[in-house]
This record gives C-alpha cells, structure tokens and sequence, in this order.
C-alpha cells in the first residue's frame, strides 16, 4: 500500500488509514472493497472503478478481501498483535 494510495483511501473516507483498516475489519460493504482496490492496484499507483470491480470479480469478494488484509498487513507490520500502540508509545517517550 504506498503513500499515494493511504493518503486516496483517507481523503475518500475522511478519517485516518489506521480508522479505515479496523472499521473494515468489523465489515465492509462491496463498494468500500472496490475503492480500496482501486487505490491499491498496479503497485499504488491506482486503476478505476471499473477496473477494480473486475479485479473484484476475477478474485471473488473472499479473495479480494483476503488480498485487502494481506496488503494492510504489509503495510502496517507492526500493528499485528498490538505492536503498533506500543511502539507509538516508545517513540513518544524518546523523545
């Protein structure tokens, strides 16, 4: 996920990548899952709707969901088992 496309996928949704990452993870709609992918597809730089609904239907609604997450894993590494926090309170405190 590059910057150009976190930076997209917050201006669509007017709240922060790491907001938009965990309200999907309670659900999604369709719609949410083909912005996210449009923003996301050929290495960030981004396709059209269009093109990413049929990305959507050549992987399936499952398949296109478990890419999204493996994509935010990658992205966000150290958020897998709560990293994140902690690290965000360990940069505070240095300085």
């Amino acid at each position: 996920m590059t910057t150009r496309a976190m930076m997209a996928i917050e201006d669509i949704y007017g709240k922060g990548i790491v907001d938009v990452m965990r309200d999907l993870e309670d659900g999604f709609r369709i719609g949410d899952l083909v912005k996210i992918v449009a923003e996301c597809a050929d290495d960030g730089k981004g396709v059209d709707l269009d093109a990413a609904a049929e990305l959507v239907d050549g992987l399936g609604v499952e398949g296109a969901g478990e890419l999204l997450g493996e994509v935010a894993e990658a992205a966000f590494p150290e958020s897998k088992n709560g990293g994140a926090g902690k690290n965000a309170k360990r940069a505070a405190r240095s300085k």
